[in-house]
């Protein structure tokens, strides 16, 4: 009977002992989650920060683009528009200052 009393107590601390258990678990989920969440902001820093620097040179790129498409227009050449794709050519009227313009849209990005 004694070993009977003796398995009786063990199981009832083990009972008892394990919302504590559970109560420590519940802890270090917490815990995970808490520094996953401060993972989960340093990615998203880090993701705004390459989506900026990537407008940037998207920019960057834009005004290059238009530069040389004006240079293009400007050596006689033709270049393209950025906004409607259409031809760009040098205008050289006869009484007025020679312009850089679109000939679809009408944007002028040049006057001389």
């Amino acid at each position: 009977m004694s070993d009977e009393t003796e398995t009786e107590e063990r199981e009832t601390e083990a009972e008892v002992g394990s919302p504590a258990t559970e109560e420590g678990d519940l802890d270090e989920e917490i815990v995970v989650d808490l520094d996953s969440a401060g993972d989960y902001e340093d990615r998203i820093a880090q993701l705004e920060e390459t989506v900026r620097e990537q407008t940037e040179e998207i920019e960057e790129l834009q005004d290059l683009l238009l530069d040389l498409s004006v240079r293009a227009a400007d050596g006689r050449g033709m270049g393209v528009c950025p906004e409607c794709h259409g031809p760009v050519v040098k205008v050289d009227p006869w009484f007025r200052s020679a312009r850089i313009e679109c000939k679809r849209c009408g944007e002028v990005f040049h006057e001389y």
